[in-house]
């Protein structure tokens, strides 16, 4: 059996759990590959035990210092395979200007030092890790290194959470509208939406939009939010997002289209369908590969998001139809067996 060491910087950030946790969840029941997690503080103990692993894969960072330069070298002359697990397109240069337009970012020094900081690994590992196809691409292109596929997934813990949480769905007398903002850089892609989300709202008064995470108002919706037709509650961790998604009829996924957001992950798409929840999505790369138009989902272009809301408003047998739908292809793609294959097909083809 191979073994794969990851190694994080901080166990607190988003990628951890995605890229991480939920991989080495599926692992445990392979028999080919086992997994182990070290922070970077503790480089000087992963190091003694080089000899035990096969794969070295580094969560998404940045050095900080000679530590992790110095960890990779000496991992590559320990013949261990050192992958790059990357989930954004924060490594050509090309892009810069196009992620700072996506998530509203202004500060231009600080993404020049990332995406150098990116490279500086990037170009010492011997292959990467990423989430879609699309993103894929755009590494191999870059770097002309092998690359697999690992989707963003599903954990025990959620799909045991989210079990109990459909015993006992809520169920409300208002129609709503769920939004779910992991960030403060998605306004523009809220921004896409927002003025068909109002016209609803105003034309559906048993109509609600519930926003959970980050978000900053317009002037418009600053008066349904005093209305309480928009409830605003803060972030929550991923376990509880779960009741939240649970308690809304419809999830909404809106972006802005190109480059960058064509790498973004599908997670919005799997997290609502485990608990019976029918997500409307812009059509990036991943959205168009998860969702089947209709059946288990919406992709939706701007000036269409009334019209797919209207629908299910008007018909929600359908809409639990196709919830129920989505929930049964995200358990059989994000967790569980298939999964593990995807995740062992991906390193059987970084140890060529």
């Amino acid at each position: 059996m191979k073994k794969i060491a990851f190694l994080v910087d901080d166990k607190n950030c988003t990628q951890y759990r995605y890229r991480i946790l939920n991989i080495s969840d599926a692992l445990k029941k392979s028999e080919k590959f086992s997994s182990e997690i070290f922070l970077l503080s503790d480089s000087k103990k992963f190091k003694s035990q080089f000899k035990d692993f096969s794969f070295l894969v580094i969560l998404r960072q940045t050095p900080k210092g000679s530590t992790l330069l110095n960890l990779i070298e000496s991992a590559k002359k320990n013949r261990l395979k050192v992958i790059f697990d990357l989930d954004d397109l924060i490594f050509d240069y090309r892009y810069l200007r196009t992620l700072m337009s996506s998530t509203n970012s202004k500060n231009i020094f600080y993404w020049l030092g990332y995406f150098f900081g990116i490279r500086r690994i990037a170009k010492r590992v011997d292959g990467f890790l990423t989430t879609n196809d699309f993103l894929a691409k755009k590494l191999k292109t870059t770097f002309n290194k092998p690359v697999a596929v690992i989707p963003n997934s599903l954990n025990s813990a959620q799909i045991s959470a989210s079990k109990d949480i459909l015993k006992n769905k809520p169920k409300s007398k208002n129609f709503t509208l769920g939004y779910f903002s992991g960030s403060p850089t998605h306004a523009k892609d809220f921004r896409l939406i927002e003025p068909e989300l109002i016209k609803f709202l105003n034309d559906f008064p048993d109509s609600i939009l519930k926003i959970v995470g980050y978000m900053n108002f317009s002037n418009s919706a600053q008066k349904l939010l005093k209305e309480g037709r928009i409830i605003f509650e803060k972030p929550v961790d991923y376990l509880k997002l779960q009741e939240k998604i649970a308690s809304v009829n419809v999830n909404l996924a809106p972006l802005l289209i190109n480059d960058f957001t064509n790498c973004k992950s599908e997670l919005k798409f799997f997290e609502a369908a485990i608990v019976e929840t029918t997500t409307i999505a812009s059509p990036n790369f991943s959205f168009k590969t998860a969702i089947k138009n209709n059946e288990t989902g919406f992709l939706t272009k701007p000036d269409e998001w009334y019209k797919t809301l209207k629908f299910l408003y008007e018909n929600p047998k359908e809409n639990q139809k196709i919830a129920r739908a989505a929930k049964n292809y995200c358990l059989e793609n994000y967790y569980g067996e298939n999964l593990l294959k995807i995740i062992e097909r991906a390193y059987d083809e970084l140890s060529i």
